[in-house]
């Protein structure tokens, strides 16, 4: 019995990695509908390769599962599932293109789709999963051959494929009723004319996609158009990138697509107001800094932009407008911030440094501190010229400006040490060339993070998942988060930079179970 149930497993587990796959530019994508919010493509070829699924130690463990699933199955069944095997392409799905997944409100239901490149093929696959009971015997609708199995629809024509995630009889029934019309679209109702769909089909990467703003729901999406000039829609704006598994990174890209000129004319001010950072400021944070912030600022672009918002127009008096717009103009260059130090018996330590023109942002602070609503045991105190202090019951914050370097520390120590470069500083951290050339950069530093005395404490005290979280997050060197001009970038990066992200993730695992 275990032995049956084994094979029925195993059975399914090929054939659906088999089932997932399509091609970027055959007619088979335009079953994709034109209103797709979300639009992913994944190669699944390319991640078996960097996953080591084609490596030699894998290729025997494969020949081992035939051996022992043999005995258990009938002899068409076995010769089947050996003849995927050895050649996926003889399940009747093209394996050697990627598989796209998607989400519409048209067609309601989590869908997969992929390309067929033999019909027969697919038949005799299917015939075995419904042998092993895994699914039931194929039948026949309007323009295309379907079965079902645990509340899932597979349908599939000569060329095209879908797997379709229903729910009950009602959904499949509709579902059935839709594929009709979905099997019958040309590219020029389907989303494969869609702008973004086609920026999306440029990208390399393992996993593509496409994302409309109109995918977030009503209430968040209504926040972030608070945000937005009134004529622009959130659903105006596509986020369109690429998630990629490299030697020792995991690496997502992203950056917007539209068509509307407003949303263009929007873009092009945001870069207004950033410029490409000089790094001016890293020599004074230390490498073991455990969060680390830079950014370049043109401070007059920059009220620019929030002049175009209508909360920020609300806000800011007419009185005030000037004030404030010479308070944002006296920013101009980089402005860097580190998250220092964290312990159990006080605040966490941070430090910040900025390019400014002038003090005037501080003395305007000063001056107006009656209107800022401080509260009893608040008060900010000027020690010198361009010095001051903002007193709290459980902590003082040190800011000034000192050669045209505005600075703010919670820490007296590093408050004394202002201008001072660190022993080893950030030029010296596994990612200090990473942010060259970057308008926006972030790193979130996990070997100092793992090797702060708090987390050692709360490791020791942790059971067995703790030590496996642990022992998983001392495989990451750092977390970055960027930007340069219109692209934004997410990079995990490992300790280990010669082997595949994607295998150490696998080889973990499967370390992890014991294999």
């Amino acid at each position: 019995m275990a032995k049956k149930t084994i094979s029925r497993l195993s059975v399914l587990a090929v054939l659906i990695v088999f089932l997932a796959a399509c091609s970027k530019t055959s007619e088979y994508t335009n079953v994709i509908p034109a209103d797709a919010s979300v639009v992913a493509s994944i190669n699944l070829k390319s991640l078996a390769s960097k996953a080591g699924l084609d490596d030699k130690e894998n290729e025997a463990a494969k020949q081992k599962v035939l051996e022992a699933l043999k005995s258990g199955m009938n002899a068409a069944t076995f010769q089947q599932l050996e003849k995927v095997m050895k050649n996926p392409g003889e399940s009747g799905i093209d394996v050697e293109s990627p598989f796209y997944v998607f989400s519409s409100s048209s067609f309601p239901y989590p869908t997969v789709v992929g390309k067929v490149n033999n019909e027969d093929n697919l038949h005799a696959s299917l015939d075995v999963m419904a042998k092993e009971q895994i699914c039931q015997p194929i039948s026949e609708a309007d323009g295309y051959s379907f079965t079902t199995m645990n509340g899932g629809l597979l349908a599939f024509n000569n060329s095209t494929v879908l797997i379709v995630n229903v729910s009950g009889t009602t959904q499949t029934k509709k579902a059935k009723e839709a594929i009709t019309n979905l099997l019958k679209q040309t590219a020029d109702n389907s989303i494969v004319k869609s702008g973004a769909f086609q920026k999306m089909e440029k990208q390399k990467s393992d996993i593509n996609f496409l994302a409309s703003m109109e995918a977030i729901p009503a209430t968040y999406r209504n926040q972030i158009s608070m945000g937005l000039p009134t004529e622009v829609k959130a659903e105006d704006i596509t986020l369109v990138g690429g998630l990629n598994f490299e030697k020792g990174k995991i690496a997502l890209k992203t950056e917007n697509y539209t068509e509307n000129e407003a949303v263009k004319a929007l873009i092009k001010k945001q870069m207004e107001s950033f410029g490409k950072a000089n790094n001016t400021f890293v020599k004074y944070f230390p490498s073991s800094t455990l969060m680390f912030f830079n950014v370049g600022v043109k401070g007059e672009g920059l009220y620019n932009l929030l002049s175009e918002n209508k909360e920020f127009r609300n806000t800011v008096s007419i009185a005030k407008a000037d004030e404030v717009k010479e308070l944002f103009g006296s920013f101009n260059g980089d402005i860097s911030a580190g998250l220092i130090n964290v312990t159990m018996n006080s605040a966490p330590t941070f430090m910040m440094y900025a390019d400014v023109k002038n003090g005037n942002a501080l003395e305007t602070i000063y001056k107006n501190k009656q209107s800022l609503g401080l509260k009893r045991g608040e008060d900010i105190i000027q020690l010198g010229k361009d010095e001051y202090v903002y007193k709290t019951k459980g902590m003082n914050i040190f800011f000034g400006i000192k050669d045209k370097q505005m600075y703010a520390t919670n820490d007296e120590l590093l408050y004394k040490n202002v201008g001072k470069a660190a022993d080893k500083s950030i030029k010296d951290a596994p990612y200090a060339s990473d942010m060259k050339g970057k308008n926006i950069f972030v790193a979130i530093n996990a070997e100092a993070i793992l090797d702060l005395p708090v987390v050692k404490m709360v490791a020791g005290f942790g059971g067995q998942e703790v030590k496996t979280y642990i022992e998983l997050a001392n495989k990451v060197s750092y977390l970055s988060m960027s930007s340069e001009g219109e692209i934004s970038e997410i990079d995990l990066c490992l300790k280990d930079k010669d082997v595949n992200a994607l295998k150490q993730i696998v080889d973990f695992a499967k370390q992890f179970a014991g294999m």
